[in-house]
């Protein structure tokens, strides 16, 4: 009997510990970014970057935006596709590749 209760004690302390990294996973922060002043359609990639007219900032997982980017390095190579508004996060579809 002493063992079951050693066993079910050990079971419970595994799934409690799994658990809590789960829950703290969903929990985490992603870093985007996100417009700091109006970028005009045309806007060269390297120009965001080096001036730069972004800033990274961390969200919940349910507010990050679809294809939003987090790496600056992204915006090599691409052009603004659209009028990006400041405070819009920014987005692979905002961006098309430099021709």
């Amino acid at each position: 009997m002493d063992r079951l209760v050693v066993l079910a004690a050990i079971l419970l302390v595994v799934y409690l510990d799994r658990n809590r990294s789960r829950v703290e996973g969903q929990n985490a922060l992603a870093t985007v970014l996100v417009a700091k002043q109006l970028i005009t359609e045309g806007t060269p990639g390297r120009l965001i970057v080096s001036r730069p007219m972004y800033a990274q900032t961390s969200l919940p997982p349910g507010e990050v935006a679809v294809g939003a980017i987090s790496d600056p390095a992204y915006l090599r190579g691409r052009t603004a596709a659209v009028d990006i508004f400041p405070g819009q996060q920014l987005t692979a579809t905002d961006f098309a590749a430099t021709p």
